[in-house]
């Protein structure tokens, strides 16, 4: 089988495509890792929901799978409260611009898949993890700002 073609029979992308994104999943699990060290457990629930998500889905990603809407779902939930909560953070514009980055790699991997050029569009979905996960290091990195408006240590 030609590596830039999926399989169409049942995959989203050829196996190998898969698992590239698979492998590339575990960053998650180092943001997650690195919002527990720094006493951020609820915001180290967000990249470890993607991460167990993202795994469970990219180990056997089909069409129409109801793991697959799971995993939009964690990521969306996540990705919104994160955005709510760097507001307060001391790099908010840091983070926010290295999210519109990574976020606008998803319709470039969209433009990719639907001309058939899916390790672009693979790399294109990979390049959303690595820089949504640069961003969350920089956001678990920095001080939060409570004073900003009213908001305590338990929302975060």
């Amino acid at each position: 089988m030609n590596p830039q073609n999926k399989n169409t029979d049942k995959y989203v992308l050829h196996p190998d495509q898969c698992k590239f994104i698979y492998n590339i999943a575990y960053l998650s699990l180092f943001s997650s890792l690195y919002a527990t060290y720094n006493k951020l457990y609820l915001l180290a629930c967000c990249p470890g929901g993607v991460f167990i998500t993202s795994i469970y889905y990219w180990k056997n990603p089909t069409f129409d799978s109801p793991r697959r809407y799971i995993d939009i779902g964690c990521l969306s939930v996540a990705l919104g409260y994160q955005i709510y909560i760097a507001y307060y953070s001391q790099y908010i514009a840091l983070y926010y611009s290295i999210m519109l980055c990574a976020v606008s790699f998803y319709p470039l991997g969209y433009f990719f898949y639907n001309r058939n050029l899916y390790w672009k569009s693979t790399y294109a979905h990979c390049m959303i993890h690595i820089l949504a996960n640069i961003g969350n290091v920089f956001l678990y990195s920095g001080e939060f700002n409570y004073n900003k408006q009213c908001i305590n240590r338990l929302d975060i």
